[in-house]
């Protein structure tokens, strides 16, 4: 939640208590498990700050980070999404102006500050 997600209901929740906050989140109101409010004020400016510019990337971008991140070439990283290699490179480009860094190797610093999904395994249709 620290990093943009408005609500979390897990699933383990009893069927009372899940009523609770599925009621809670349709009237619009905030709703997390208390054992998961402690956590909260633990997230930095500084971790909001990159989740923010995150966000700031397109599916598409993302993707790419995450076979970078993988250690993937651009050569092999189009052949996997069906881009150019010229398109990865500008997607690179994209990715490290929105992060603020100069290079792929310090955008994957960034993105494994972060505890976040491997896009690589989603569907980009």
């Amino acid at each position: 939640m620290g990093h943009g997600a408005s609500d979390y209901i897990p699933r383990s929740l009893s069927a009372g208590t899940l009523h609770e906050a599925i009621q809670a989140v349709v009237n619009g109101e905030l709703w997390i498990p208390i054992l998961m409010e402690n956590q909260l004020t633990a997230i930095t400016h500084e971790e909001k700050s990159l989740a923010a510019k995150i966000s700031t990337l397109t599916p598409q971008q993302y993707r790419v980070l995450c076979y970078v991140r993988e250690g993937w070439l651009n050569k092999q990283i189009g052949f996997e999404i069906g881009i150019t290699e010229a398109t990865v490179k500008a997607h690179i480009t994209a990715i490290s102006r929105k992060l603020g860094v100069t290079n792929r190797t310090k955008a994957v610093i960034e993105l494994s500050k972060m505890s976040l999904h491997d896009a690589t395994t989603f569907n980009a249709d």
